[in-house]
């Protein structure tokens, strides 16, 4: 170990106090994706956070974005305001760092607090996904700019507020920046607790069904009614059947509802669906599939409309991206550590990012599991871990590494 990664190593094990501070101050906001008062207030503590380490710090303003809600009805959603922090933003050479400030957990769960586990480990919402990601950046950023190369690089920050939903409003804004850097590192947890990195990463839809029938008092009229929660039933038995027809595709049925009071014979039910595909072309194949369940379920006095999108395009890596992940697989042989990776069902904004072309890294957060879920939990010792990581890439990326991913 060079004198340098030994002084980068001792610095960041001695913030590592720090790190937990942030976190508990970070994970006691709830910042669920619809939470839009308590995203703003987590906006702010991000801004003081980079403020020291930043030239720029602008809030991005989000438009609202349209969907159908469990009643069949369409809706607005609000989406909180992205943050965008830029070092040395006249540099052509630049590299994007992004994270998510939302999480899953919506201002009424039960999951608001942090508790140990043991001396390594604490349980909360939002500790490994990504809270825990947004403070490996910071501090990584803070060790680069202490070192003589850091002004030879210029990077960004961007910071949304709707990953968690598929980042339907900030997608967009990620296509429109794309093409401004030579590479980008995504903080989402590592795959595991060892560390492992997402290599192919799934893509996804997420589609609504609206079912309609016609709505009768379910005694005086029984007869006359056209029961939508059954006719949808039905309808969701041949979407589940196409699971395992084909390879890599996946259907998940997510969400159901439908009905009123119970002596009325429903008008309206809908389903909510996730769907995984791997390879692009199978996006063609389940709308086709999906319009001949429709074509198969006609019947009087009935209809079935689909809404939504495929908005994770499929992630596969390409030649830059090996580079980049062999270089981080070398900046990791200087701290101790083996890194692999490994293809991933999930998805995440690396998807967008890579299908614009940009050499694309996305689990550098820590090192932790269970997310999603009340059992989320962080392993404290990556903090410092994966912040050095980060520190030695980007010096890397500084002394020339950036253009030889190219090669």
């Amino acid at each position: 170990m060079d004198a340098v990664t030994k002084e980068l190593l001792m610095s960041l094990a001695e913030s590592r106090s720090a790190m937990v501070e942030q976190l508990h101050q970070f994970c006691v906001i709830n910042s669920g994706t619809e939470n839009i008062q308590g995203l703003q207030i987590m906006q702010q503590t991000l801004t003081t956070a980079f403020k020291p380490v930043a030239d720029q710090l602008t809030s991005i303003p989000m438009p609202p974005v349209n969907t159908v809600n469990m009643d069949g009805e369409f809706s607005t959603q609000a989406i909180g305001d992205a943050l965008i922090i830029r070092k040395r933003p006249e540099l052509k050479r630049r590299i994007l760092l992004t994270g998510h400030m939302d999480t899953v957990y919506p201002a009424t769960s039960l999951f608001q607090s942090l508790k140990y586990i043991d001396d390594n480990q604490i349980n909360g919402p939002g500790v490994a996904d990504m809270k825990g990601g947004l403070i490996v950046m910071l501090h990584a950023l803070n060790a680069f700019e202490q070192t003589d190369v850091a002004t030879s690089l210029g990077w960004d920050v961007i910071i949304n507020a709707d990953e968690e939903i598929g980042s339907p409003a900030s997608s967009l804004l990620f296509d429109e920046v794309a093409g401004n850097y030579q590479a980008a590192l995504i903080y989402e947890p590592a795959m595991d607790i060892f560390g492992t990195l997402a290599k192919n990463r799934k893509g996804s839809g997420k589609l609504t069904i609206v079912a309609k029938g016609r709505a009768a008092h379910a005694g005086r009229d029984f007869y006359e009614g056209r029961n939508a929660i059954c006719y949808l039933a039905e309808a969701i038995v041949a979407i589940n059947q196409l699971n395992g027809q084909r390879e890599g595709v996946t259907i998940n049925v997510g969400k159901v509802a439908g009905g009123t009071a119970l002596n009325i014979v429903p008008d309206t039910a809908v389903v909510k669906l996730d769907i995984r595909i791997s390879l692009p072309e199978d996006e063609h194949w389940m709308r086709e599939q999906l319009q001949r369940i429709f074509n198969d379920f006609q019947r009087p006095d009935y209809s079935l409309a689909v809404h939504g999108s495929f908005g994770r395009p499929v992630k596969r890596i390409c030649q830059k991206t090996a580079h980049l992940f062999h270089r981080i697989q070398s900046a990791g042989e200087k701290l101790g550590l083996i890194i692999n990776w490994k293809d991933s069902g999930g998805c995440c904004d690396g998807n967008n990012l890579a299908h614009n072309g940009v050499p694309v890294i996305d689990t550098l957060g820590v090192r932790g599991g269970s997310i999603h879920c009340s059992d989320e939990f962080i392993l404290l010792d990556s903090l410092p871990e994966r912040a050095a990581l980060t520190t030695l890439l980007l010096i890397d990326l500084a002394n020339n590494g950036l253009e030889e991913l190219a090669k």
